[in-house]
């Protein structure tokens, strides 16, 4: 079976989940401007539609993005402690040294602008990363860092077996899930077992790369992103077992159809998405304190003031200018810390597999 032969170095450069990994943060940022948006008094349907749904549809392609990578950057890799680390360690380096500086910057801006917010916030745990309890949280996007640094272990954990072993188990682990949440579905839900039953698709997703070929996959892919997003959105699943059912099956699809469309030479996407998508940890963990700065500096209150016209325009000169701001901390802070920490350029490659880090 192609999935339990050896496994073989992963060239491919996967433009298109580097494409999919700016698509979830820009989700993620429009849902959460969307409360600056509204009190600026924007207008456009358009927008608050996709906002509306769009950090939950966001987050959850994010969870099945980071399975995938994590199988395609362990799965060739020889079974030693020594790999088991080198990964462990990488993503640490990874997710710690990008996240600090964003908590460092929001910590100072409570401290300036609301003592008393930041008097109940947790240090320690935001800090350490050690916490997934939100209104405690300094930067509170970093809930999913949280669970990531938990599925990262289990990725490390797995090295003492085989890659057939692991995708069994993932199989097993992933189908107990379902079947649980499916008995427990009007009931709340362990926010881990949500997210690593995403996570786990996400690794089975990259076993099973070469068994989906046909182009027939292409439209049930489509088709099974389509509905899970929109069943998402009707339903407002934004928590427990309905989310994972409609947002978390929508993401799977998503996924699979990007990687279908770069593997069969179908489309792949351009330089821009790609670069978006290099940079779109720094804009997940950034895009707080930037919304912060679009109040406390008047440019909401000025847009406010504005003709309709001139106040869209100026809201969407302000996401651009996110995004590009973005682009260059990620190549000015994050990039150069990552490389001053490894020490090392075969740890970090600017492109490709090396470079993706899941937020």
């Amino acid at each position: 079976m192609t999935t339990l032969r050896r496994a073989a170095v992963d060239t491919q450069n996967w433009r298109n989940i580097q494409m999919l990994r700016a698509v979830g943060a820009l989700l993620v940022f429009f849902h959460h401007a969307s409360a600056q948006y509204d009190a600026m008094g924007g207008i456009s349907t358009v927008f608050k539609a996709l906002s509306a749904g769009a950090g939950f549809a966001g987050v959850d392609i994010f969870f099945v993005i980071s399975g995938f990578v994590a199988a395609l950057t362990t799965f060739a890799k020889p079974r030693t402690g020594a790999n088991a680390w080198a990964f462990m360690r990488r993503r640490l380096l990874r997710v710690y040294l990008g996240y600090w500086p964003f908590f460092a910057l929001m910590v100072v801006l409570l401290w300036k602008l609301q003592p008393q917010v930041l008097a109940g916030m947790d240090l320690m745990h935001s800090f350490l990363l050690t916490s997934i309890e939100l209104p405690r949280l300094v930067l509170y996007v970093s809930w999913s860092l949280s669970c990531e640094l938990v599925f990262y272990l289990l990725v490390t954990l797995s090295f003492v077996a085989p890659t057939p072993v692991r995708i069994a188990v993932a199989w097993v682990t992933l189908a107990a899930l379902v079947l649980w949440m499916y008995v427990r579905l009007a009931q709340p839900f362990a926010i881990f077992s949500m997210f690593l039953a995403e996570f786990l698709a996400g690794v089975l997703l990259y076993a099973y790369r070469d068994a989906l070929q046909s182009r027939w996959w292409m439209a049930l892919c489509g088709a099974l992103a389509g509905a899970g997003f929109g069943a998402g959105y009707l339903m407002h699943a934004t928590d427990g077992s309905w989310r994972v059912f409609t947002f978390g099956s929508g993401a799977v699809g998503l996924v699979m159809l990007a990687v279908l469309l770069e593997r069969s030479k179908t489309w792949s996407a351009g330089r821009w998405a790609v670069a978006l998508g290099d940079a779109s940890y720094t804009l997940y963990l950034s895009h707080l304190p930037l919304l912060i700065g679009f109040y406390a500096t008047g440019l909401r209150g000025y847009l406010a003031l504005q003709p309709p016209v001139w106040r869209e325009l100026g809201f969407g000169l302000f996401v651009v200018a996110c995004m590009a701001l973005s682009w260059l901390l990620y190549r000015a802070l994050e990039l150069p810390l990552y490389r001053w920490a490894t020490r090392s350029r075969k740890d970090f490659l600017p492109t490709g597999v090396q470079n993706m880090t899941i937020r």
